[in-house]
């Protein structure tokens, strides 16, 4: 199988090196380490429903995600996680897709798989990679659909972009928002776009449950939207029954939760702190601002493919190599934030290495 060049490739390189998977700690998938309560008894439950098919419509399903987000449950889309509705949204979306880089892969390949034609914008990684509207508003007659994950991958910062909301309304322009990390940012009401679904029908937001929630092996994400043709072109697209039992069930517990959802939030709040002022003081290393579960390293005088492998063979520690994400280069790594004692391990190693 190609190489799509994700993090997570622990199987791989634990084979390539001749390492037990249960002895690597994996800090190139951006996971919560804190998992929900009761999990084993609502898997067990959604063991005894696998029996049957999930429902096709998703009734339940929905409903639990509107009542989680405070939206019409009719503007919700469930997918196999996310990366089903980035592709699903592909095929129903006009020729010219404008996408602000450096962010996730799937993006781009969905887009050059159904024929699209794909202009790349850069985020300015001068200025925390801010978004440069006037270039933007320049250029809007170039594209008809934008792309933008925020916050961002690989760099997790945050943005308010309640102007390029009302460009895209002004001109008639799809705006697509990946908000998959939203739920990891502390105050993420403020920069959510979730509140305008209603009033913009241009807009369409991705969502994942199993970022945030730390079970990435579920695959659950949705998409949202008040654009009921869109909605309507995409079911006609969709396979049935992607959505299994176990995640089905799964969402009547974990939003309800909200011990879990708000020690999470408050965790990574007091852990990115943490994380951010022990990087800054390794002298060889760029660390990012960020507002969410991973951070992303500029490095000085070090490949991130060698230090990359330093870390795995040494000390079992697997990093991302971020040298592919558009418009960044071999001197990027991203480093997820973890439990306390991991993150004291990495940034020990990092030291050993790079504070020389």
């Amino acid at each position: 199988m190609k190489d799509l060049g994700h993090g997570a490739n622990v199987d791989f390189m634990a084979k390539a090196f001749n390492k037990n998977t249960k002895d690597i700690i994996d800090f190139s998938s951006n996971i919560n380490p804190k998992l929900i309560p009761n999990l084993e008894k609502y898997i067990l439950e959604g063991l005894n429903k696998s029996t049957s098919y999930p429902d096709i419509n998703y009734t339940s399903l929905k409903k639990n995600i509107g009542n989680y987000i405070n939206i019409n449950p009719e503007f919700i889309i469930p997918g196999n996680g996310a990366t089903e509705i980035i592709y699903l949204l592909m095929k129903n979306i006009k020729k010219r897709l404008a996408i602000l880089n450096p962010t996730f892969s799937e993006y781009e390949r969905g887009a050059r798989l159904n024929n699209l034609e794909v202009i790349n914008f850069m985020l300015n990684k001068d200025d925390e990679f801010s978004v440069n509207l006037d270039e933007i508003e320049e250029k809007i007659d170039e594209f008809d659909s934008l792309f933008i994950c925020n916050p961002n991958n690989p760099n997790g910062k945050v943005k308010n972009i309640e102007k390029l909301l009302e460009l895209m309304s002004k001109h008639n322009k799809l705006l697509i928002v990946d908000e998959t990390f939203m739920e990891f940012v502390y105050e993420e009401e403020k920069y959510s776009l979730i509140k305008y679904i209603n009033k913009y029908e241009n807009l369409f937001i991705l969502k994942a449950v199993t970022k945030f929630f730390g079970m990435p092996g579920l695959r659950l994400g949705y998409g949202v939207t008040s654009n009921k043709k869109l909605i309507e072109n995409i079911y006609k697209y969709k396979e049935p029954w992607t959505v299994n039992s176990f995640a089905d069930t799964l969402s009547n517990y974990i939003f309800n939760d909200k011990d879990y959802i708000n020690n999470s939030k408050a965790y990574y709040l007091k852990e990115r702190k943490y994380m951010l002022n022990a990087l800054r003081k390794i002298k060889r290393l760029k660390a990012y601002d960020t507002d969410t579960n991973f951070i992303l390293i500029k490095l000085e005088d070090k490949k991130s493919e060698e230090l990359k492998l330093q870390l795995f063979k040494k000390s079992n520690i697997l990093i991302r190599d971020a040298s592919n994400f558009v418009n960044l280069d071999e001197s990027y790594i991203r480093i997820a934030i973890k439990s306390h004692n991991e993150n004291q391990l990495i940034l020990k190693e990092l030291n050993r290495i790079m504070g020389e």
